[in-house]
């Protein structure tokens, strides 16, 4: 049998694997998928990146579309919260020049492990009033939003990580959203992060069609399962996935930063 047939439907399964529970969560599943195809497909670095990222591109319109139906995104927070993301990287990748990263990768992963394990410690309250939608933000919330979206940014700039498996997690710890509007929120927020990356990546020659398509195949695959099993999830249930999901990002981390 054809050794590329084979490895581009392994490469298709796992992405749908990866893709579902990554939309699930609201992480999109970049985090999980660039170290797999570097270490089990031998991908070079840049065009595992430019495959995900164009695959990101696909599955969140997906997610977006189908997840906006059901009234679950708020368009107004995700793109308060992009906008100093997106200026947080800009930070990281200035700061980069003149601050060493090691030691800060270690602790940094830490912080993620233990963050994940805060779902799985401390149940969620139960009759905790949600944060409102659709109100006017006032002061204090404008500054959380500038405050945690630069952290996340700045982080994903130093690292050279993607930050969006840290806004599920801000969305619902300081901001107190609903679980299904936090992750929802945070894959319309990696549709901005995707199409920005994917033009990058385009012109820099790092999607290559042969490579790219079965990674794109899977995870418009595990976007459509995934939004599909949302709905059916019990918001206790779909935390502790999020704190999961944070401990396996965690471990890929620090497994990418201690070679």
């Amino acid at each position: 049998m054809d050794p590329y047939f084979v490895t581009s439907i392994l490469i298709i399964l796992i992405g749908f694997t990866v893709s579902s529970f990554g939309n699930l969560i609201g992480f999109g599943g970049g985090i999980f998928m660039v170290p797999i195809l570097v270490t089990i497909f031998h991908y070079p670095l840049a065009l595992a990146v430019g495959s995900v990222m164009s695959a990101l591109v696909f599955s969140s319109v997906i997610a977006t579309v189908r997840l906006r139906k059901r009234g679950h995104i708020d368009f107004k927070m995700g793109v308060m919260l992009e906008i100093p993301t997106i200026a947080g990287v800009v930070l990281g990748s200035v700061l980069l020049a003149y601050l060493s990263t090691a030691g800060l990768e270690i602790l940094f992963s830490v912080f993620v492990f233990i963050l994940g394990l805060s779902f799985w410690l401390k149940r969620p309250k139960t009759g905790a009033a949600p944060a409102s939608r659709g109100r006017l933000i006032n002061l204090d919330r404008w500054k959380l939003i500038l405050f945690f979206g630069l952290f996340a940014g700045t982080l994903a700039g130093l690292f050279g990580i993607g930050g969006g498996f840290l806004k599920t997690p801000i969305m619902l710890k300081v901001f107190k959203m609903p679980v299904k509007v936090a992750t929802a929120t945070a894959l319309f927020m990696i549709l901005i992060t995707s199409l920005t990356g994917s033009v990058s990546h385009f012109m820099q020659g790092h999607i290559q069609l042969s490579m790219a398509w079965p990674v794109v195949a899977g995870f418009v695959g595990g976007a459509i399962a995934g939004s599909r099993l949302t709905p059916s999830i019990h918001d206790d249930v779909l935390e502790r996935l999020i704190g999961l999901g944070l401990i396996l990002a965690a471990l890929v981390m620090f497994a990418n930063f201690y070679r």
